[in-house]
């Protein structure tokens, strides 16, 4: 099977930006599915660098910023990889000379064939394109079977999570999912952005939504012990 693995920043998030203890923890997940699973992880880069941030910068150039900070944690995660002698490649959507290469997919196919987990960091290279649609977008472009989808919340909810009542869902399909958001809004605090949400609808790749500092084991989330399935159809 080939998985597609979202990583956020906040996911990574240390006193100086990284945590070696919130990276370990994933590393170790990732060594248990490379087993059996022909691994690409997306990494996002908000342990650096939000959107968000109150600075007089123009958007395109925080955009930018943020791609660089991606970069940043996909070498972090690729060397510690490697280090605990799980042969990684990392890869960017831009060339930086001398640092990391640009992607290129047949070298990226190689990889995989061969057995390496390959890091992806620079998003897609576009301002105002999220880290949800560069995973989904990955996903698509390199067959995935499946996206596990570290947010920094738990479960998908019927309603924003920080409402009173908001209930947890374990099981959703595609269309479900992309018809609640549409009915929450675009300023309601959805798991996907809708540009993710529809491609991924669009092509039904199976989905899985957890927060990976809250489990013990990535096998409770295939379990659906933990965290949110989107499935349109059964597919293990």
């Amino acid at each position: 099977m080939r998985i597609v693995i979202k990583i956020s920043g906040e996911a990574l998030k240390g006193e100086n930006g990284l945590s070696d203890t919130a990276i370990e923890k994933i590393c170790s997940g990732i060594k248990e599915l490379k087993e059996h699973n022909e691994l690409i992880l997306v990494v996002g880069g908000g342990n650096f660098w939000r959107g968000r941030n109150k600075l007089n910068i123009n958007s395109v150039t925080s955009d930018y910023i943020g791609m660089l900070a991606t970069v940043m944690n996909s070498l972090a995660i690729s060397s510690y990889l490697n280090e605990q002698g799980i042969v990684s490649c990392a890869y960017s959507a831009f060339d930086v000379t001398g640092i990391i290469e640009k992607a290129e997919p047949y070298e990226v196919e190689k990889d995989l064939k061969e057995g390496k987990v390959v890091v992806f960091g620079g998003g897609l290279g576009i301002p105002n394109l999220s880290t949800d649609m560069t995973t989904v977008s990955k996903a698509i472009e390199y067959k995935a079977d499946l996206i596990l989808m570290s947010k920094n919340i738990d479960a998908i909810y019927d309603k924003d999570p920080k409402l009173e009542g908001a209930k947890k869902i374990k099981e959703i399909s595609h269309e479900e999912l992309l018809n609640m958001s549409l009915k929450q809004g675009i300023d309601s605090l959805m798991v996907l952005d809708l540009e993710a949400l529809t491609s991924l609808a669009k092509h039904k790749i199976p989905l899985y939504v957890y927060n990976s500092n809250k489990i013990n084991n990535i096998k409770d989330v295939f379990d659906n012990k933990e965290g949110t399935k989107v499935v349109t159809k059964e597919f293990i």
